[in-house]
Order: C-alpha cells, then sequence, then structure tokens
C-alpha cells in the first residue's frame, strides 16, 4: 500500500513549542518527589495546583464524606430499633 501525503502538506505550521514551568529558583533544589517550599508559581488560575477548582473538589468531597457517613448511621440506628421493636425490648 502506498501512503497518500497530499493531505499532509502543511507540516511546517506545526506548534512544536515545549511548555516550560516558571521556576524562581535553581531547578536543582526544586526536584523531588514532592513540591517543595519556594518552588514553582503561585495559581493564576482557578484549575491551578492550589487554586479555587481544587479547594472545592476537596470541600465537595468532604461533603460527601459526611453525607455517607450520616446515611450509613441512620440506617444503622434505624435497623437497631426495628430488632429493639421485633424482640419486645423497645421502651
Amino acid at each position: 500500500m502506498r501512503y497518500d501525503n497530499t493531505r499532509d502538506n502543511d507540516i511546517s505550521t506545526t506548534d512544536t513549542s515545549v511548555f516550560v514551568y516558571p521556576l524562581d529558583s535553581d531547578v536543582d533544589t526544586c526536584i523531588g518527589l514532592l513540591p517543595k517550599p519556594g518552588c514553582g508559581y503561585a495559581p493564576t488560575q482557578a484549575g491551578d495546583r492550589g487554586g479555587g477548582l481544587q479547594f472545592a473538589i476537596f470541600g465537595f468531597m468532604i461533603i460527601g464524606i459526611a453525607v455517607i457517613f450520616t446515611v450509613v448511621f441512620r440506617n444503622v440506628v434505624r435497623r437497631d430499633k426495628q430488632r429493639d421493636t421485633e424482640r419486645g425490648d423497645g421502651a
């Protein structure tokens, strides 16, 4: 089979730029498993690390865990009351 490259004539307009993180200090001191203090940059958009969307997602996760805990706790209490009334131990 022959490859038809008549549609790919405009290869020179491809963007080949590489994103580089703007670091304020020496790169060697910033390399590691966890981000170190003083390395990197402050969030400029809501989706950046440490931005508003990240805090909102964290808040939704905490609210979701609280709702799940509340539902489970309420159902366990309801089940225990039902068992007590079936045995005749209910007050």
